[in-house]
């Protein structure tokens, strides 16, 4: 029995201080069947020479080329996945332990045969999603997101479970893609769009990752304005009635945080 292939990928661009540490823990799990996928944007500061060293080790596929933004070397780095399940790991974040992929696949069936395997509610889930350790200048915060329709409660309200956090399937994130006109919520909107076709997800308590919340491109105040008008410009598209519904509700409490 063939078990299920985890690939992983991490997008970069003059990372050099933190890229090291992303790949190790990639490198560093215990879970066999794994490809590593690092898409580098023509870095400058030594990154890209760092990465090369990894070029001969077993899984690892290296891409370099000049991008158009971030989703762009995201959806570079899915085409040349072949793994059942993918997951975006950031340069700067790291796996939560040495076993964290092998936790989740234990979750989601195990082998490729699980995956072809029933019908219906017995299909294995499109997208699984865990648990991520989120590192602020002062503490740590886990963050859990167990029960029935969590992840669109959190989009509706303009958040996500992070992507490091996320497995889902290549053969989904081939199909809908991350859509490149956005700039910071891409991946928002991909997830977004997962649920409003009803794609099968599944929540296992697993810690999946440890992110990076002080310099991470979402995590930047200079950013707020626009990550809020692409969340609301993808519920508007994926949701319009509940959108304008919300709308005023939405504006006070804005108000209220600043």
């Amino acid at each position: 029995m063939q078990e299920v292939k985890i690939s992983i990928v991490t997008v970069c661009l003059n990372t050099a201080d933190t890229i090291i540490g992303t790949i190790e823990s990639v490198l560093g799990q215990t879970y066999d069947n794994l490809e590593y996928v690092i898409v580098d944007g023509m870095s400058t500061d030594g990154t890209l020479e760092i990465i090369k060293r990894y070029k001969e080790v077993s899984g690892v596929k290296i891409i370099f080329g000049r991008d158009s933004g971030l989703y762009n070397a995201m959806n570079k780095g899915i085409d040349i996945c072949d793994g059942n399940y993918i997951l975006f790991l950031n340069s700067g974040d790291v796996l939560a332990d040495k076993n964290a992929v092998k936790d989740v696949v234990a979750q989601i069936g195990g082998t490729n045969q699980s995956l072809r395997r029933g019908t219906g509610k017995n299909q294995p889930p499109d997208i699984v999603y865990g648990n991520v350790i989120k590192v602020y200048q002062n503490e740590n915060i886990t963050e859990r997101y167990p029960g029935k329709n969590t992840v669109f409660k959190l989009l509706m309200m303009g958040k996500m479970p992070c992507h490091q956090g996320i497995f889902t399937k290549t053969s989904l994130l081939k199909k809908f893609r991350f859509d490149e006109s956005y700039k910071i919520c891409a991946d928002f909107d991909f997830l977004l769009r997962c649920v409003r076709k009803h794609v099968r997800m599944q929540y296992v308590d697993v810690n999946v990752s440890i992110v990076d919340c002080v310099m991470g491109i979402s995590s930047q105040a200079v950013n707020l304005d626009r990550m809020r008008a692409e969340d609301d410009r993808s519920i508007r598209e994926n949701y319009p009635v509940i959108y304008w519904l919300m709308w005023i509700p939405k504006k006070i409490v804005r108000k209220k945080i600043g």
